[in-house]
This record gives structure tokens, C-alpha cells and sequence, in this order.
């Protein structure tokens, strides 16, 4: 897979065990390019380009911006609406659908009496379904990490296997972790075999962990470092 933009000469070619991080220490370029990756839904207007054995990706389903690490939830709407088509399915395609069916009856049987019994003219639904059913029960991921390093980790995991995430684009990060949390941190990114980028505004101290460096720094000169 490779990440690349328009404007500059660099291409992020990921790797396994690879360690890609660019900083940029212009900040109007800086804001530029967190406002590419954070609005991946204009594929036009991005100079960004995702790529995958020379054919182009659509961002916006491959490619997620984390800028605050501390606000990523596993319960945003678009992890829960995947889950609940998964657990739909799920249902639909085994025994449970027959007990589904019969506690919708029960339901159903049960809501037109709450109706009949109240003075007012009202009226409800004439069929729910498995849906309506998976609507009721809330059903969402419970929060036990106990670290950031394992919240991120859950996150990023939940968005690989229900979103088909390919490519992660993680702003400041090393700003939130620990030396020892970051080598955990890539401890798990390279046995899921994950794509991830660190986008700085500073050269890190541990810059020289990283294989791929791009520096994009105050006079918009741009630096390839090979680790």
C-alpha cells in the first residue's frame, strides 16, 4: 500500500515492520494536511492519494485520521451501524432467526395491547423486524481498556475487521505515549500487519526508531531520511 500527495516529492510505501513518520514543521502546511486526511469524504478536493498495487483506494472507506486519541470511541456511529448489519446477518443466517421471529411475535402482541388499553387513538408499527429488535437492545462495545495504548489498539482493531480500515493516520501521538507505550503500541501494529502513519509537528527524540522519515520543515524544504 502507499499514501502519497500531489504537492510534495514524498510516497509512504508501507511496509511490514515498518515505521513511517512525517513531520511537518510549517504549520499552515501542517494544517493543510490534517484537513486532507480528517475530510477524506471529498475525494476530489484531496491531494492525497491512496494506493494499493497501482490501483487508487477511496479514502474515505480505507484510509481514518485519529488528531485526538483521547475521543476515539469504539461506540462512533459508523463502528455500531456496521455491527448491528453484522449482527443482523448474523441472525438471519442461523437457528436464531426462528427465535427471533417469535420474540418479535411476543412483542409485537404485546405493544397493541399497551395501544388498545389507552384512551387516545394511536397506532404503531404493522411489522417489526430483526432491526427494530437489535434497535431496542442497544447493543454496543463495552470500554474496559484500562491503558490508551489498549483503547487505540481496540479502536483500531473494531475499524480493520467492521470497516475494512487499511491505512491509519495517527496526529501527534507521540505526544500521548511513553517510549515503552509506543514499543507496544508497534508490537501490535506488526502482528495485525497494520498500515500506520505518525503525522508530527516536530522531530520526535526517538526519531530514529522510524525507517521512513519525511521532514517537511519551516522553509517548506522537504527531507527524506532513511533510518
Amino acid at each position: 500500500m502507499k499514501l502519497l500527495h500531489k504537492d510534495f516529492n514524498f510516497a509512504f510505501h508501507f511496509k511490514e515492520n515498518m515505521r513511517s513518520l512525517l513531520v511537518i514543521e510549517q504549520p499552515t502546511i501542517f494544517l493543510k494536511i490534517v484537513r486532507e486526511l480528517t475530510e477524506c469524504e471529498n475525494e476530489e478536493e484531496s491531494r492525497f492519494v491512496l494506493s494499493e498495487n497501482d490501483e487508487i483506494l477511496k479514502k474515505k472507506e480505507k484510509l481514518v485520521c485519529v488528531i485526538n486519541p483521547l475521543s476515539i470511541s469504539l461506540n462512533e456511529r459508523k463502528l455500531l451501524s456496521r455491527l448491528g448489519e453484522m449482527l443482523k446477518r448474523e441472525i438471519l443466517s442461523t437457528e436464531l432467526l426462528i427465535e427471533g421471529n417469535q420474540i418479535l411475535s411476543d412483542l409485537e402482541s404485546y405493544i397493541l395491547k399497551v395501544v388498545r388499553d389507552m384512551e387516545w387513538n394511536l397506532k404503531c408499527s404493522d411489522k417489526m423486524d430483526i432491526q427494530s429488535l437489535l434497535k431496542i437492545a442497544e447493543i454496543r462495545f463495552e470500554d474496559t481498556q484500562e491503558t490508551l495504548v489498549e483503547k487505540i489498539i481496540d479502536y483500531m482493531k473494531v475499524s480493520q475487521e467492521l470497516l475494512g480500515i487499511r491505512c491509519f493516520v495517527f496526529v501527534h501521538l507521540l505526544s500521548y505515549l511513553t517510549e515503552y507505550e509506543t514499543e507496544k503500541f508497534y508490537e501490535y501494529v506488526y502482528y495485525q500487519k497494520m498500515n500506520v502513519l505518525l503525522l508530527e509537528n516536530r522531530q520526535p527524540d526517538i526519531i530514529n526508531r522510524f525507517s521512513n522519515v519525511i521532514i517537511i520543515d519551516k522553509d517548506t524544504c522537504e527531507i527524506n531520511l532513511n533510518m
